[in-house]
């Protein structure tokens, strides 16, 4: 009982009292996936294609305007607008590439990657540098930096900045001639500390935590809230996503 009430105030309260507060938004509104799969989805984790196409089309059909990173350094496209969305992946799966390339391409949608840099051209499951540069040179696809190693940020002092950084960023300008604004934080953890580190000693302008938050400035920075985008919900919490309903939750609960 007490399981089906929090999900009835999670798709259908939330959403209602976010609409009512949806001046908050300041700053686009970010969604976020990870694997697509053929198979059977997985939260947030993996999602089928099918799905993922299904609701592709929703954004395409319904007007919604799609940018790459790059183009967020234009102050009218990263500014709030219920009919814009920055659709993001983290991590570099290999499926960001095989099994939706060419369909984004077709509908003309455009999306963004989180590199975990130590395992691209490494591990088979992930995109390989070849990828990172078709999709890239496209302008259809933007990249941003997922760390090195993909650790638990929520304890700044716990991890080797050089590496996770500093050696990530190198690899993705030597290998794409990008550097990268944008910055993901790994399992969604970070901490008011690990945002004033990146702040201060990165050149990244824009960080991303995995909470439904409206997105806010820090010393001239932008720390975005995103939602994730989970395929065992109903298709209703996808629509209410995408128009930042659902970024009161977080807020609330910090």
């Amino acid at each position: 009982m007490l399981k089906k009430l929090k999900k009835l105030l999670f798709d259908r309260f939330i959403p209602v009292v976010g609409a009512f507060c949806k001046n908050n938004n300041e700053y686009i509104n970010v969604i976020y996936y990870h694997d697509i799969v053929n198979g059977n989805g997985y939260g947030s984790q993996k999602t089928n294609i099918e799905l993922f196409k299904n609701q592709m089309q929703y954004i395409k059909n319904n007007g919604y305007k799609t940018f790459t990173f790059n183009e967020l350094d234009s102050e009218d496209n990263i500014k709030y607008d219920k009919k814009s969305v920055l659709i993001t992946f983290d991590d570099g799966w290999r499926s960001n590439y095989t099994e939706i390339f060419s369909f984004m391409k077709e509908i003309g949608i455009k999306y963004n990657i989180y590199l975990e840099v130590g395992n691209i051209d490494q591990n088979e499951e992930y995109l390989t540098w070849d990828m990172v540069r078709e999709m890239y040179n496209s302008g259809m696809v933007g990249f941003g930096a997922h760390t090195y190693s993909h650790p638990d940020m929520s304890d700044i002092s716990n991890i080797n900045p050089t590496k996770e950084f500093d050696e990530a960023n190198k690899r993705i300008m030597d290998e794409t001639g990008i550097t990268p604004k944008d910055f993901c934080y790994p399992f969604g953890k970070w901490s008011d500390k690990s945002n004033e580190y990146i702040l201060e000693n990165t050149c990244y302008t824009r960080i991303y935590t995995s909470n439904m938050l409206y997105s806010y400035q820090q010393n001239g920075k932008i720390i975005f809230g995103r939602n994730s985008i989970n395929g065992d919900r109903p298709f209703s919490v996808f629509k209410n996503m995408l128009k930042g309903n659902y970024n009161i939750f977080d807020t609330l609960r910090r």
